[in-house]
């Protein structure tokens, strides 16, 4: 029922939560109860006086889903994440918070192969198993490069469709370095924060 998505009761409303909250029941609410843009929203609405929330997902952005995620109530957030095998809630949370800032990069056209974002994605046990150096206690690389997309994708996409992109992927690089003089691979990939042995991703167990 819409009631329960458009109630703040069911949201874990924290002071730290409570203004984010609230804008983010502003945009449901609109969705939900007003918008005429999308036609399965007005026939949810002229039919049944209530817009699933299975339905309103298809109008909601990814920035949005992601801010819904965080704002859950923390059991609700746990169930969440047991479909993503090896990923609790909190690492969850991380990983969609960079995946929408990449998503966002580009949105905008903006240059993404050497782009850096402000927030991390959760130490992995991949991060150790690809041999990733540490400055200190801190990966020097995959936390907030494009490589931490990847290694995010590895662990939320299932085992096929991440072949595919890790296929796909490999393809342009390769199809880059043939056509551009500009950078070498060992540099290409350092910009883009990749290990040389980067490949072999698909091969360690999670």
């Amino acid at each position: 029922m819409q009631s329960a998505y458009l109630s703040a009761n069911n949201y874990n409303q924290s002071r730290a939560n409570s203004n984010g909250i609230a804008k983010l029941l502003q945009i449901l609410s609109s969705l939900a109860l007003s918008n005429t843009d999308y036609d399965y929203l007005v026939h949810q609405r002229t039919t049944y006086r209530n817009v699933p929330l299975w339905v309103l997902m298809n109008a909601v952005t990814f920035g949005q889903l992601s801010k819904m995620y965080s704002f859950l109530m923390p059991q609700i957030r746990k169930k969440v994440s047991k479909n993503f095998t090896h990923v609790t809630d909190k690492e969850l949370e991380q990983f969609l918070k960079v995946l929408v800032l990449y998503r966002n990069v580009c949105a905008h056209n903006e240059r993404i192969f050497s782009h850096k974002v402000y927030s991390e994605i959760p130490d992995t046990l991949l991060h150790s198993k690809l041999g990733i150096p540490k400055n200190g206690n801190q990966y020097v690389n995959g936390k907030k490069d494009l490589f931490s997309v990847i290694l995010a994708f590895r662990y939320l996409l299932p085992k096929k469709d991440f072949l595919i992109l890790k296929r796909d992927l490999s393809k342009m690089i390769s199809n880059y370095l043939k056509q551009s003089k500009r950078l070498t691979e060992k540099e290409l990939l350092h910009e883009m924060g990749f290990p040389e042995n980067w490949k072999s991703i698909n091969r360690y167990k999670l």
